[in-house]
């Protein structure tokens, strides 16, 4: 529906003594959170300002091509808030800090998702030269969503063989890896017949992570295909070890 929109929301409750501190605290974070899976970081920035009442907050924006927009928002709402739903008997409201007793004041961090969900995009969409192309200027897109931020981690096809033998190999890899909780695309499903240069394309604008062949090779020695969406580099490699593989990949992104 026009004007609805996605929502987060975080509230910190703190003593009024520590709030300012608090407050800076949690915008190093979330700012820290969105460059840690940006491509580039620095179009994510920070601004001050003041309410209508004084209360001091802060804009996380992003510098879309048009300009900068707003993705969070964070501000000391003070006891206000509290107050006002509680306006009969404060003493329910009180708090320890240290020997006194408080009322709280309230943080809040509130963000657009679906508006962060496009700076991702925006970020991760890359315009790269492809080397297969033999005319000049040629580039294809590439969508590098962080490898925590991708919704698909794999793509599993069928290359050269028997159709229904390599799709009963594809069908136990994908629930394999499913099995794991990595996320599969089931190409191998796929009835409309396209070159492996337009396959890879597809599944680069998809921004999935990597792409598995499964040929007559596979059923022969168990070996698959592994292109990977970055590099786009291919390397031979048992069907064996691509559930660790894949695994790994994931797991040393998150810590990144």
């Amino acid at each position: 529906r026009i004007g609805e929109r996605t929502t987060s929301s975080l509230v910190w409750f703190s003593s009024p003594r520590t709030a300012g501190q608090w407050l800076d605290y949690w915008l190093r974070q979330r700012l820290q959170w969105w460059r840690k899976f940006a491509i580039g970081p620095s179009n994510f920035s920070s601004s001050d300002f003041q309410d209508e009442e004084g209360r001091k907050g802060f804009n996380l924006c992003y510098g879309f091509p048009w300009g900068k927009e707003t993705i969070e928002t964070l501000i000391n709402l003070g006891d206000t808030e509290l107050l006002q739903m509680y306006p009969e008997d404060r003493s329910k409201l009180l708090g320890r800090d240290g020997r006194k007793n408080v009322i709280p004041h309230v943080l809040s961090v509130s963000g657009n998702l679906d508006r962060g969900t496009l700076a991702y995009l925006f970020d991760s969409l890359q315009l790269v030269e492809n080397p297969l192309m033999k005319k000049k200027n040629s580039q294809r897109k590439v969508l590098k969503l962080h490898p925590c931020l991708a919704p698909i981690k794999v793509a599993l096809d069928v290359g050269k063989g028997p159709t229904p033998e390599l799709r009963q190999v594809c069908q136990g890899l994908f629930n394999e890896l499913s099995e794991n909780r990595i996320s599969v695309w089931p190409g191998y499903l796929e009835t409309m017949q396209i070159s492996l240069e337009q396959l890879y394309a597809k599944y680069d604008e998809m921004s999935v992570l990597f792409t598995v062949l499964i040929t007559d090779v596979t059923l022969e020695s168990g070996v698959v295909q592994l292109r990977s969406r970055d590099t786009t580099m291919k390397e031979m490699m048992h069907i064996s070890r691509l559930k660790d593989f894949l695994t790994k990949y994931v797991t040393s992104a998150k810590n990144i």
